[in-house]
């Protein structure tokens, strides 16, 4: 069982740098707030702050540091896209329910850089969009749809050909590539740091260092119990992602969390940074797995990467990742790294985020999939909506029915076996089209 307290893993340094925590204490004596959000992420944290710029009492519980869990360690990709795309949505809940969804899941940047402005975050915010570049030719196909879908709705995002992808990115190795100027990227953790410093700023109280370890009704409020203090709600959200434990049943078991793996290269040359991304747009494909590139503030090279998806203390393939950024950057030479980390990323079944009435005046919004920051923003504004007493026309995520995953227990070999299957896929894909590498 995966609990808030078992990731070992250090958080990135190169995140923490110039980004000091808000001062925050621990829950030691018994409270009452109006409304509890447990879990100080993205998501509970963007659902404090909007709570209280509609006036609501609230209080955040979380049992490390600010950005312990999976807000601080992600990869920074600020985009307007869930996992699904646009037709599988609207196929899945309907025109109506799933326009409204597409709609505001594109917003999701609009949201996020409105916050950094609003409330003054140095998170390394930088809005000049994101390359998803197309590794296959039916991939290429499915960009130019995508493309046109949004152009029709008056978006900046466009098809680019081969030789524009390469004027772009520095490399020849994509056929084509979706340039959308919606999106950028930040430093996740100083982002979620700034949504802290916000929501204090705003009247919240956050409590660090304080797992909640039980949760039950008492009288016609909710009573959490912490490491050492106690805490009574009217109102309770459960915002713990992918470091979900066993405080509510069934909850931890409608998820599956997967380690993910991130190197930091030391500071490129001159001309290397002139030549890679030279926009400095994030990179990430259209293949199955660990894709995502890109050149931060400081210089060095960013990358998501392969490795054990379920071990705790494990390290990335290293030789995997170098073995693409020389395809994809013959010119790079021998790269030195200055830092590796890991963490838990969230998956459900259908790859979309996940919004449980648990019970009256308990609700749980989980299941990122890797696309935490924007959605994780959104979803905590809805959800502070939601409490507000929002009309269901305004509010966009729609409430389901908690749904553990059979054989939950047997699902590591299940998943590990896929996982390979992707990869082989990738492979296979790529060999077939010695031009674009």
């Amino acid at each position: 069982m995966i609990s808030p307290s078992s990731d070992p893993a250090p958080l990135p340094r190169s995140y923490a740098i110039g980004t000091p925590a808000p001062e925050t204490h621990i829950l030691e004596r018994a409270r009452d707030t109006d409304v509890a959000v447990i879990g100080a992420g993205i998501c509970g944290l963007s659902t404090a702050l909007h709570l209280r710029e509609l006036g609501r009492e609230v209080t955040v519980l979380e049992a490390g540091e600010i950005g312990a869990g999976g807000s601080g360690r992600a990869f920074g990709l600020v985009v307007p896209y869930a996992k699904r795309d646009h037709e599988e949505i609207k196929h899945e809940f309907g025109e109506e329910a799933g326009s409204r969804i597409v709609g505001a899941v594109a917003s999701g940047p609009d949201l996020v850089f409105d916050l950094i402005a609003r409330h003054a975050i140095d998170c390394e915010a930088s809005r000049k969009g994101w390359i998803l570049g197309a590794h296959t030719n039916a991939a290429l196909a499915s960009l130019a749809k995508l493309s046109a879908y949004w152009q029709e709705r008056g978006a900046p995002v466009e098809c680019l050909d081969a030789k524009a992808t390469e004027r772009l990115l520095g490399s020849r190795f994509y056929l084509g590539a979706l340039l959308d100027r919606r999106a950028g990227g930040v430093n996740p953790h100083a982002y979620t740091r700034g949504l802290a410093a916000a929501a204090l700023r705003s009247g919240a109280r956050i409590f660090t260092n304080s797992r909640a370890r039980r949760l039950a009704r008492d009288g016609k409020c909710w009573r959490i119990d912490a490491t050492s203090g106690s805490l009574r709600a009217n109102e309770v959200v459960i915002a713990t992602d992918a470091y979900t434990d066993d405080l509510w049943p069934g909850l931890a078991r409608s998820l599956v969390p997967l380690r993910a793996y991130q190197l930091v290269s030391e500071p490129l040359s001159e001309n290397l940074r002139a030549a890679i991304l030279p926009e400095r747009q994030p990179l990430t494909d259209t293949r199955r797995l660990y894709a995502g590139v890109r050149v931060r503030a400081d210089g060095r090279l960013h990358m998501s990467v392969d490795g054990p998806a379920f071990s705790i203390g494990a390290r990335p393939n290293v030789a995997k990742a170098e073995r693409r950024i020389r395809k994809l950057f013959p010119q790079i030479g021998n790269l030195g790294w200055s830092e590796e980390w890991s963490g838990w990323v969230a998956m459900t079944t259908n790859h979309l985020p996940h919004l449980h009435l648990l019970a009256p005046g308990l609700l749980a919004a989980i299941g990122f999939n890797g696309r935490g920051i924007a959605l994780a923003s959104l979803v905590g504004r809805d959800v502070a909506r939601r409490i507000a007493g929002f009309p269901q026309g305004e509010l966009f995520l729609p409430v389901t029915k908690l749904a553990p995953i059979r054989a939950h227990a047997a699902l590591r070999p299940f998943v590990s076996a896929l996982l390979d299957w992707y990869r082989l896929r990738d492979a296979m894909e790529l060999r077939r089209l010695p031009a674009a590498r």
